[in-house]
């Protein structure tokens, strides 16, 4: 039995939704699909049933809950007492973070000079699916009672960006109307339950995109070279040559951000200075100081 199946298998349970379960773990819908499958061939046994309020446990599904929530406790309790021995808790802390936070986070390693070491993985990222339960897990949205010790660090606002010639002659923000009628950079099929995703699809509706990529440094790339305007988070495009925020921060799309410590070791000290590091990161990016 392969750990992320039963990781996919809890968080589906806790959420009743693939899309949830999806943005917990920070993957996409199809790799939880993926990841359900593969539990329920090596069990032989249908976990869940579909229904039109989303996803609702099978009755063999509800047998074998508590014994997955024991297996991931107990996965927990021997990293934790495993680390305790070696003492390499103390010094390196393992933070998991999603794309546009972990970029933050990276910004704001050189005040961690005199502090722990971090381990620092995007969710989802194929190495680190395979490495050890993190220490610190950065989650987008507020995080389900009883799933860790949970602090809010911070939100991440984002606008839409293009290169100088978007913006030429015209006065800053853009409307709504001039800006779908520019060439847009949207995200790939997969990605299209993204809520940037959707106020895109909102704002041009069925017209074809100037291209599809999947990361938002891929867009970042593409936007300053010219090829079209895409959606950005501020403290990435406020700070590119160049390039331009085209519309004001797009409320609707801003994301609160929060960190999850498992009980076990949410008083370890190297844990809560990485914790309150987190926060001044974010701080900071709101702010647009340099991290």
């Amino acid at each position: 039995m392969n750990w992320d199946d039963l990781r996919a298998f809890l968080a589906v349970a806790r959420s009743g939704s693939l899309r949830r379960a999806a943005e917990a773990l920070g993957v996409t819908q199809p790799t939880v699909a993926r990841r359900i499958r593969a539990l329920e061939n090596d069990l032989g046994l249908p976990l869940f049933a579909r229904d039109r309020d989303g996803h609702r446990l099978t009755a063999a599904g509800a047998d074998l809950l508590p014994e997955g929530r024991a297996v991931e406790t107990a996965a927990l309790r021997v990293q934790q007492r495993s680390r305790d021995m070696v003492g390499g808790l103390a010094e390196t802390v393992r933070v998991e973070a999603m794309e546009w936070s972990a970029a933050i986070l990276a910004r704001g390693l050189g005040k961690l000079t005199a502090g722990p070491r971090i381990d620092l993985v995007i969710s989802g990222d194929t190495v680190a699916d395979r490495a050890r339960v993190p220490d610190v897990l950065v989650r987008h949205r507020l995080p389900p009672d009883g799933e860790g010790v949970t602090r809010r660090v911070g939100s991440i606002g984002c606008a839409v960006y293009g290169a100088r010639g978007f913006a030429e002659g015209r006065a800053l923000p853009l409307p709504r109307g001039d800006l779908a009628a520019l060439p847009w950079l949207t995200f790939i099929a997969e990605q299209q339950h993204y809520s940037a995703m959707r106020w895109i699809t909102t704002l041009i509706d069925d017209r074809a995109p100037a291209a599809r990529l999947s990361r938002s440094d891929q867009m970042a790339a593409a936007v300053a070279s010219g090829v079209g305007v895409a959606i950005l988070p501020c403290f990435m495009g406020d700070g590119m040559h160049g390039v331009l925020r085209l519309s004001p921060p797009i409320e609707d799309l801003r994301a609160e951000y929060w960190a999850v410590t498992p009980r076990e070791i949410s008083g370890n000290p190297a844990v809560r200075a990485v914790t309150a590091w987190i926060g001044d990161c974010f701080r900071a990016a709101e702010l647009g100081a340099p991290t």
